[in-house]
């Protein structure tokens, strides 16, 4: 496991210091670290931000042909941009929905239809993704959920914060 692979498994697992054991495993379905530059640190295995052109409804009905840079779309919407892109904001060609912005930390969180969402934050070098699935169940047997992994996510993205990142 390299040192970022390392960092990835704090996003999606919870550990208490004062055990020093993780308490809470399998918070995130995927987490990813990315550059400001796009390139992936270290990204949850089948996980990936993709670039494909997106056929966009018109008001007329037509469609049209769309680039997507999921990449672009996710750091826009740390900026509070809440629509990230022309197509809207998508993770691993799936559409998400705007939550909600903290400017004070560059956090976004987002809702994806059907139940799940992701939790983004941007560092001075890294945007930090976690994403988390309704369907999908933690090792207590409930169901991931936006609270625990904002919790990790947001977590990180203080520690790399910290680490000058």
């Amino acid at each position: 496991m390299s040192g970022w692979d390392a960092y990835l498994h704090q996003i999606t697992n919870k550990f208490d210091h004062a055990t020093n054991q993780y308490t809470l495993t399998n918070v995130c379905e995927f987490a990813a670290i990315y550059g400001h530059d796009g390139n992936a640190w270290a990204t949850s295995p089948g996980f990936a931000l993709y670039n494909y052109e997106f056929d966009l409804t018109q008001e007329d009905g037509s469609k049209k042909k769309v680039p997507v840079s999921e990449f672009k779309a996710c750091f826009e919407a740390t900026k509070g941009n809440r629509k990230g892109s022309e197509a809207g904001i998508r993770i691993a060609n799936q559409k998400y929905m705007f939550i909600k912005h903290n400017p004070e930390n560059n956090s976004v969180y987002l809702a994806r239809e059907g139940g799940g969402g992701a939790c983004i934050i941007k560092t001075g070098q890294t945007i930090v993704i976690g994403v988390w699935n309704k369907a999908a169940s933690m090792s207590n047997g409930q169901l991931q959920n936006a609270g625990d992994c904002n919790e990790l996510v947001e977590a990180m993205g203080k520690y790399l914060i910290q680490s000058g990142y």
